[in-house]
């Protein structure tokens, strides 16, 4: 998952998209570097025009993983659809699970 990519791939910056969304260029920075909110991920991808699952598959069409950590158990959901994001509550860490 690379969203800083996809963000520069349609001619955007950090600070672009922070200005549309109304928050600082290091909150999409952490957003996208660390532990990004459901309702972030939906704003960033809203903005660039394509679905979170969209902005969350890696370029090769590996599968993404968004870990929900809930108290002290991490529950793993695979990212196959749209609809597959409303089990996802924040805070969620998204990952590749190649790696």
């Amino acid at each position: 998952m690379d969203i800083k990519n996809k963000i520069s791939s349609r001619g955007y910056t950090l600070q672009q998209v922070a200005d549309a969304l109304g928050i600082t260029q290091q909150a999409v920075s952490a957003a996208i570097n660390g532990n990004p909110s459901l309702s972030r991920l939906k704003d960033i991808a809203s903005f660039l025009g394509i679905s979170v699952s969209e902005l969350l598959a890696d370029e090769d069409g590996a599968e993404t993983i968004i870990k929900v950590k809930r108290g002290v158990k991490t529950i793993k959901i695979e990212i196959e659809t749209e609809e597959d994001l409303t089990k996802c509550q924040t805070p969620c860490e998204a990952t590749n699970p190649s790696q």
